[in-house]
């Protein structure tokens, strides 16, 4: 029987769209930054390594034949949200669905709605996923407060909620909807883009329940003020330790605070 491992530690593309080969080597156990210009391939390469570790079938002329590191760890795949303007409305719509999916309950037991319900069936660990609960919503809680919102649970249907902080000197209204007077609650699709993805990719994260997981990311930067995309590894790290994050991105804010030593160009990983 083959030995797993936790991690993708190397993967191999031959002739992808026809021409192409790729060995990507000494794939870090904690942070990977895939860069490189526009159309070189680095979201194809990340779509390969999904189907690959997710049992998906190679797409005809995308690639003759792919392989890696087994592992026996989920990979989770969060795809770009970046389109035309024409179909923004769609994308957004795919957004708030992925996020809806990862918190309302989905029928898989993998939300964080469900997660919560964890403590009805192992009432011995109620206080640590509390606990982890809290430690969650502060972090969100931080980040929302730069656009004057605040998240929490609702006990009568164990649901998130959000709602408008009342903050001094600050006009918030427009999308919000009549509450009481602790803010005035609003709906998941209330939410900025940029609110929304940090959350999906936040949620996704919470959910590994700092287990080893592999997540793949195509430019998450998209949407996201600079000041969160200086932290998002930071963040991703700080709930799941155990996560491999495999990203790709335009944006040097994402590598800013000292990830400079996991960047990988393309380019490099090309084999004649």
């Amino acid at each position: 029987m083959e030995n797993k491992g936790k991690y993708i530690g190397w993967f191999q593309v031959r002739r992808m769209w026809g021409r192409l080969d790729l060995q990507w080597e000494g794939i870090h156990d904690d942070v990977n930054i895939l860069v490189g210009i526009n159309g070189c391939g680095k979201t194809t390469l990340l779509n390969l390594m999904s189907d690959y570790y997710t049992g998906q079938k190679i797409k005809k002329g995308i690639a003759e034949s792919v392989s890696g590191t087994a592992i026996d760890s989920p990979v989770t795949y969060i795809r770009s949200f970046d389109v035309p303007a024409n179909a923004k409305k769609k994308t957004e719509s795919m957004l708030l669905q992925e996020l809806k999916h990862v918190i309302n309950q989905n029928g898989e037991g993998t939300s964080f709605f469900d997660y919560r319900m964890k403590m009805l069936n192992y009432p011995e660990k109620a206080d640590m996923i509390q606990k982890r609960i809290d430690t969650f919503f502060k972090l969100v809680n931080t980040l929302f407060k730069e656009t004057g919102k605040e998240i929490t649970i609702d006990p009568q249907n164990n649901t998130l909620v959000f709602s408008i902080r009342e903050t001094e000197g600050k006009h918030l209204a427009g999308n919000a909807s009549t509450g009481d007077n602790s803010g005035r609650k609003i709906q998941l699709d209330q939410l900025s883009s940029g609110e929304k993805q940090m959350l999906l990719i936040l949620t996704t994260v919470f959910l590994q329940e700092e287990k080893p997981n592999v997540l793949l990311m195509d430019e998450p930067e998209i949407s996201l003020h600079i000041s969160w995309q200086d932290r998002l590894i930071e963040w991703i790290r700080q709930l799941n330790p155990y996560c491999q994050v495999i990203l790709t991105t335009h944006s040097p804010n994402i590598f800013a605070n000292g990830w400079e030593d996991k960047i990988v160009f393309i380019q490099d990983l090309e084999r004649p």
